[in-house]
Formats: C-alpha cells, structure tokens, sequence
C-alpha cells in the first residue's frame, strides 16, 4: 500500500501551555484527524487545531471530494490511503506516522467538527503530567453539551457492553477524542472494521495494561447524523460481541456454557427427585438436562481451547512486533536517519487557489 504524505509548515505549541511542568522546554504534540469526506469542515478543524499543536497529521481515508487537498492548503500533513478502510485503518496509518515524529502526546480528534479543539490542552494534560496513557475526552463526564436523547442511551448501551466486557470502567467508551502517550502510541495496533474501534482499542488497553483516565469535553453535532442511528448502533453491537468472542473467547463462551450447565444441573435434580419419589422418569426433562449439561461442557471446553490459542497468538504477534520494530531501530542507526515515507508537496499555484 502506498502512503502519501505531504509534509508542511510546523506550527509551534501557543503559551497557554507553558506553565505547565514542561514550561522550560514545550513538548511536541501531534494532532491526528481521520477524515473521509469532510470537505466542508476539515479545513477550520485544522486551522483551529493548529493553534495546539506542534504537528497536525489527517488521514485521508479514500475520500472523492477535496479532503485531502483541503487539509493541505490548511497547513496539516496528509497521510493518504488509496480507498476507504475504515477508521481503524486509518488510525493505523496515522499512528504510523505519528512514530516517526517521536511526539510527547499524539490527540485524535474527528474531521467533522463536533470536537472542539480549545478542548485540547485539558484532554493531553493528563498525558504530560504523567497521570496516565491514554485520555479519553468523556461527553458524558459533567456533561457541557446539548445530546440528543436517542444519542444518549445508544452511547449508554454501548458503554454498558464494552465495559462489562473488556474489564475497563468508563463513561464514554465511543468517544473519539482521545490522548496518548508514547507507550500508548507503541502499543496500540487496531484490527477491526466498521465503526467499532474505539471498543477494540479498550480491549487493547485493558491487555496491555495501561492507565486510563477521563476529562469532559463539549461535542456540537453540526451536520446531523449521517447514518441511521438504529442500523449504525446495531452495526457496533455486532462488532462488540465480535471483539468479544475474539479477545476474551473464556468470558463469551465460558459464561454461556456455566449458565447451560447449571440449568442442566437443576433439571437433573427435579428428575431425581420425581424418580426418588416413585413416579416414572419425565423423558422431555430427562433429555433436556442431557442437552444442557453437554451444551455447557462443549462450550467450557471451547472457552478454555481459544483463550488459551488467544493467547499464544497475542504472545506470538509481540513478540514479532518487537523483532521486527528492533530490526526497524537498527537500520536506523546504521544510516543515521529513520526510513523516509514518500512524500509530494502541493504545487504553489494550487496551494494559493485552496487558500
């Protein structure tokens, strides 16, 4: 796959951040906006954004208006992907390129102007006063914000699922406002599709071990919704049970089969006590409390198999990753330099047009 970047002016961080404990010397932080057809806002998003940070990264993810163009004339760099991948991709590509920037904090905020970027320095303060790794910027947490009510118990449930299953306590576990760290940066690789990213990235985070924390944030939903909120709500419930069955394989099967095996146990016992009192075998229950018993062993059993090959592969791809990202580091300091990605400048001409 081909990654386009265009690299651009860096604009320096604003002095509202310089009484922090970074005052004598201003960390480097690095916004990254995944946009897919967001012509119509990506270019104030970034221009405000730049007022924050040190770096601006948007990902272009396959758009067939002026997304691209847009974001460049407005100073940010653009990573292009050569279709529409999905979020998580796109944060995939991003992060990539984040990690050539050795940052201090990398931000994620949306293309399409519901975050507010004067949000910025509480969300990443966290991050640089070294409370934790990853910032989530919670709509919920002192809510400022008008949300429609429908949007409310959607977000809810939701975060009501993921919490339950990925172990991690959260009030806005959909929010796509988010800070990280460096370790964070290095830890966090997204393979799911759809609209469920931000689920899976809270599973990454309860595996890896990182520290979490929450600030407020003000959301303006400027443009509506522009999906069906019932199909697009469902579409990450799937997904959320999917990241379930794959990352915790013991939870989605094993709970299932302890609750078959116990409603099999109480059957049985009602057909010993019927026995044990005279009366004749009730075949149905007698078969029903077999199917349970067995329902719930083959399904203990298959909770134990995939959690423990879970694991093994969790272990195997680290592992991998490590190897290679140290090969990576080693080419590196034998030509002095990282690997370039492959970069185009916009020509003046259409830069002065975009303007």
């Amino acid at each position: 796959m081909v990654i386009l970047v265009y690299l651009v002016e860096v604009t320096m961080l604003p002095d509202k951040l310089s009484h922090t404990a970074f005052a004598t010397e201003k960390p480097v932080i690095l916004a990254l906006i995944p946009a897919y057809n967001e012509e119509r806002f990506i270019a104030s998003v970034v221009l405000e954004t730049k007022k924050y940070a040190t770096h601006v990264i948007v990902v272009d993810d396959g758009s067939s208006d002026r997304t691209a163009e847009l974001a460049l004339a407005a100073g940010a760099q653009v990573v292009g992907q050569p279709k529409n991948m999905g979020k998580a991709q796109a944060l995939n590509a991003g992060f990539r390129a984040a990690r050539l920037l050795n940052p201090d904090v990398v931000v994620c905020l949306d293309g399409d102007a519901q975050h507010d970027p004067v949000d910025i320095p509480q969300v990443i303060r966290p991050i640089l006063e070294g409370q934790a790794d990853v910032v989530i910027g919670s709509r919920f947490l002192g809510r400022k914000s008008k949300i429609p009510g429908w949007r409310i118990v959607g977000q809810h449930t939701l975060t009501l699922v993921t919490n339950l299953a990925s172990g991690i306590k959260t009030t806005d576990s959909q929010s796509g406002f988010r800070a990280f760290s460096p370790l964070a940066l290095k830890a966090l690789r997204f393979h799911t599709a759809g609209l469920s990213v931000e689920s899976e990235m809270q599973f990454t985070i309860q595996q890896a071990g990182l520290r979490v924390a929450e600030v407020p944030i003000s959301v303006s939903y400027m443009d509506g919704n522009k999906r069906n909120p019932v199909v697009q709500a469902l579409q990450i419930l799937d997904a959320i049970l999917s990241l379930v069955a794959r990352r915790r394989p013991l939870l989605f099967f094993g709970f299932p089969g302890l609750l078959c095996a116990g409603l099999g146990i109480l059957v049985g016992l009602r057909v010993v006590q019927t026995v044990t009192a005279g009366g004749e075998v009730p075949l149905g229950s007698a078969v029903l409390a077999d199917l349970l018993l067995v329902g719930g062993m083959i399904l203990g059993l298959a909770g134990v198999m995939l959690h423990s090959i879970h694991h093994f592969v969790t272990q195997v791809r680290r592992e991998v990753r490590d190897v290679v990202e140290t090969s990576l580091r080693g080419d590196s300091r034998e030509t002095g330099q990282a690997r370039p990605l492959e970069t185009q400048e916009i020509p003046p001409a259409k830069k002065e047009q975009l303007a």
